[in-house]
């Protein structure tokens, strides 16, 4: 299994339901591909943020690095509508 196999499953992998093939094979890849460990890692930290619905205070910093790079994937998209 690849990265972008492991990406493409993410979904169906972080399921409880999942089927003990597909997890043992993404585990496999987890065990020496640290990028997609981190990519695992980011999604399973945002699941448990929204499923806990609270308000989580995000560092000025952060939040300012946040909005560049959003701008620059929305610039990058080709579109440059403005929203607002």
């Amino acid at each position: 299994m690849d990265c972008s196999e492991v990406l493409e499953q993410l979904a169906d992998y972080l399921d409880e339901d999942a089927r003990a093939e597909l997890r043992r094979a993404i585990e496999d890849h987890l065990a020496h591909c640290r990028n997609c460990r981190v990519e695992v890692d980011t999604v399973r930290r945002t699941i448990v943020l929204y499923q806990a619905d609270r308000e989580v205070k995000i560092p000025s910093a952060v939040m300012s690095k946040l909005e560049a790079a959003l701008m620059r994937e929305y610039h990058a998209d080709g579109s440059g509508a403005a929203s607002d």
